[in-house]
């Protein structure tokens, strides 16, 4: 099992032509880091996004609470979790416009809490993020809508 960052860094990521403006902070999901012990990856696929003002988050060795269905058998436990992850953005130097993270459970996790929170920052994959960055920017070919 390989994460998609892996092979996106392995067959280089093409650089998007103009910045995307954007202050990204970055939180690595469990299952990366400590089950498949990729941490470098995901960074350079967000590194590859020019503009971004990116940062690891602090405290990102730590679960945010989602745990597969920990959240759903835990909800209370699983809050408390949580609620110190959003302390770190919120306290955050500059509060983050995007925290990216690559686990879907994560997504909705820290989605879900910024939301609650109140915080201004929205959640994406790092892929979401390129591809974004590639979207704006006209990276990707015009396809034709009626092949001959």
């Amino acid at each position: 099992m390989r994460d998609v960052s892996e092979l996106l860094v392995e067959h280089g990521p093409v650089p998007a032509a103009r910045p995307l403006p954007i202050r990204v902070a970055y939180d690595a999901p469990c299952h990366l880091q400590h089950a498949q012990r990729v941490h470098t990856a995901p960074l350079a696929v967000l590194r590859a996004i020019e503009g971004i003002r990116l940062r690891e988050l602090p405290g990102a060795e730590q679960c945010c609470g989602s745990a597969g269905i920990y959240s759903l058998l835990e909800p209370a436990l699983s809050r408390e979790v949580l609620d110190a992850k959003l302390e770190a953005i919120r306290l955050a130097d500059s509060v983050p416009t995007v925290v990216a993270t690559g686990n879907p459970g994560c997504l909705m996790q820290i989605g879900a809490g910024l939301l609650a929170a109140g915080i201004p920052a929205r959640v994406a994959h790092p892929v979401e993020l390129l591809d974004e960055a590639y979207r704006l920017h006209g990276v990707y070919a015009p396809v034709d809508p009626a092949p001959r």
